[in-house]
C-alpha cells in the first residue's frame, strides 16, 4: 500500500483543489461505468467494459440545464468507442437532434455503427441469413492470422478461430447491409467467451473455460439481436439522426467537424492508465478482419492518444503546451508531475505524461473551436497512481485537465467527483473519476 508519505506533491494539489469549484456528485457514480448497459437493449450487443452508462448523457443534460434550439441540440463524442452517448442520444433526448462520434478504433467504430443502425435491420432477414450461415458454413480450414496468439492457440483455440472465420466470410457474402452488419456484432461478441481469455484491465488474461460451442453461442447472441431490435422498433419512431466517422478525437475538422457548429461534447478520453485498448481487444481487430498484418496493428497502437507506452511517444510535445506549463498558473499543478516522471529511472514515464496532456490540450483546442459560444462540454476521466512506493507519482487528470481548459479559454464550471477508485492509496481522496465541466463563453 503506497501513503501520503510518497507522495510529498499531495499536500501542494490539496491547496491547488481549496480554489477549484468541485463537487461530490454521488448519483454520477453509477453512471461513468458500463454497469447497466449490460441488460439495456442494443447496447448489450457487445460487452465494452472501457463505455460509460447509457443513462449518463440524459442526466448530464439535466444537470446542464440547457435550452434546445429550434432545431435540436448538436452532440459530438470525439471518443465515442461503441456509441454510448450516441444511441442514447437517437432513442431518449428530445433535446438532441444530431450526434456524431469519432473513433480511432476500426473495429469498434463499426460496433457502434453497427448498434446505430438497429432501425434499418429486417428481423426476417436476421434470422433467415443466420439460419443460411449456420447451415451452409463449411469445415474447410482458414489461414490464421498472423497474430501469434491466435496461430499458437494460447487465447484462442485454433480450431474455434478458423470456425469462426469461415462464418464470418460466410456472412460477408451476402450484400452489405444493416442487417448484415448485426450478424457481424453478434459474431464479434461471440469471440471472448468462446476464447481462452478475459479482458482483465490492462490485458487479456488466461483463464479455464469450460469448452463452449460454437453454433449454440452465435444462436443465442442472434436472437438477443433479433428480440432488441423489435422491441426497439416497436418503441422508438422519432430518432435523432447520428453518424460515426473513423478518425482521430484529437483532429475534429479532419473528420468533417465545422467550428461553432456544436452545443455539447461528451466524451471520455482514455485515462493515463497505461491500458493499450487496440491490445486488449486484439482478438476481435484480427478475427474479424479490421487488421491484416502485425505492421498494421503496431500503426494502429502507435495512432491513439498518448496513454499507454507503445502509443508515439518520439513525437515531441506541442510546443505551446509546453511554454503554458511553464508559468503561471499551470506550473504550480503540472511542476510535481514533470519533475516526478523525469527523475523516475524509466524515462518513457516522462514522455508518456507530457505526451498525454499534450495530446489533451490539442483535443480541448479542437473542441474549444467547434463548440458554439455558450457551449459546454463534459469530460469523463480518472485520476491515477502509478509506480511503487518510493518511487511513486499521481497523475491528477480531473485537476490538470480542468486547468488545461481554463488556459485555453473555457470557463471551469464544476470538476463533478463522481466515485472513488481507492485501491493503492490509502488516507486520501485522489484516486477517483470525475466529470469536468467546461463552457464556452457566450461573448467569443
Amino acid at each position: 500500500m503506497i501513503s501520503d508519505r510518497d507522495l510529498p506533491e499531495l499536500e501542494n494539489y490539496r491547496r491547488l483543489e481549496e480554489n477549484l469549484p468541485i463537487e461530490a456528485v454521488p448519483k454520477f457514480g453509477p453512471l461513468v461505468v458500463s454497469g447497466e448497459n449490460d441488460n439495456s437493449p442494443v447496447h448489450r450487443w457487445f460487452k465494452y467494459k472501457e463505455a460509460y452508462s447509457a443513462g449518463l448523457l440524459e442526466n448530464i443534460l439535466s444537470y446542464a440545464q440547457m435550452e434546445p434550439t429550434k432545431s435540436g441540440l448538436v452532440l459530438l463524442d470525439p471518443y465515442c468507442g461503441v456509441g454510448t452517448s450516441l444511441l442514447s442520444a437517437q432513442v431518449k433526448s428530445s433535446s438532441v437532434s444530431v450526434a456524431t462520434g469519432i473513433e480511432r478504433n476500426p473495429f469498434v467504430a463499426f460496433v457502434a455503427r453497427a448498434k446505430l443502425g438497429w432501425p434499418r435491420i429486417n428481423t426476417r432477414e436476421l434470422e433467415r441469413i443466420g439460419l443460411e450461415v449456420l447451415a451452409g458454413v463449411n469445415e474447410m480450414p482458414h489461414r490464421l492470422p498472423e497474430l501469434s496468439s491466435i496461430r499458437t492457440g494460447r487465447c484462442i483455440s485454433r480450431h474455434i478461430a478458423q470456425r469462426l472465420l469461415s462464418i464470418r466470410n460466410a456472412i460477408l457474402e451476402f450484400p452489405e447491409c444493416a442487417t448484415r452488419d448485426a450478424l457481424l456484432v453478434g459474431l464479434a461478441a461471440s469471440i471472448e467467451p468462446l476464447s481462452r481469455v478475459r479482458k482483465d484491465g490492462r490485458a487479456l488474461r488466461l483463464v479455464d473455460r469450460s469448452y463452449q460451442h460454437v453454433v449454440p453461442m452465435l444462436r443465442q447472441k442472434w436472437i438477443e439481436l433479433q428480440l432488441d431490435v423489435t422491441h426497439m422498433q416497436a418503441l422508438h419512431k422519432s430518432l435523432a439522426r447520428t453518424k460515426v466517422c473513423e478518425g482521430d478525437g484529437r483532429s475534429l475538422r479532419a473528420v468533417g467537424i465545422e467550428p461553432n457548429s456544436t452545443d455539447i461534447v461528451l466524451t471520455s478520453p482514455p485515462y493515463p492508465n497505461n491500458i493499450d485498448y487496440s491490445e486488449v481487444y486484439k482478438l476481435e481487430l484480427w478475427l474479424m478482419g479490421f487488421v491484416n498484418s502485425n505492421a498494421e496493428f503496431l500503426g494502429l497502437r502507435k495512432s491513439t492518444l498518448r496513454s499507454h507506452p507503445t502509443s508515439d511517444l518520439n513525437t515531441k510535445p506541442e510546443g505551446d503546451f509546453l511554454t503554458a506549463i511553464a508559468k503561471e498558473p499551470l506550473v504550480h499543478f503540472f511542476e510535481p508531475l514533470v519533475q516526478r516522471t523525469a527523475a523516475h529511472e524509466e524515462t518513457w514515464r516522462n514522455k508518456l505524461a507530457l505526451g498525454y496532456f499534450s495530446d489533451l490540450w490539442i483535443s480541448l483546442k479542437e473542441q474549444y473551436h467547434c463548440l458554439r459560444p455558450g457551449g459546454r462540454m463534459f469530460l469523463v476521466i480518472g485520476n491515477s497512481l502509478h509506480g511503487t512506493a518510493g518511487k511513486a507519482y499521481l497523475i491528477p487528470t480531473d485537476l490538470l485537465v480542468g486547468q488545461l481548459g481554463k488556459t485555453l479559454g473555457f470557463q471551469l464550471d464544476r470538476i463533478l467527483i463522481a466515485r472513488n477508485t481507492r485501491r493503492r492509496l490509502s488516507g486520501n481522496h485522489f484516486l477517483r473519476e470525475s466529470i469536468v465541466a467546461l463552457r464556452k463563453p457566450k461573448d467569443v
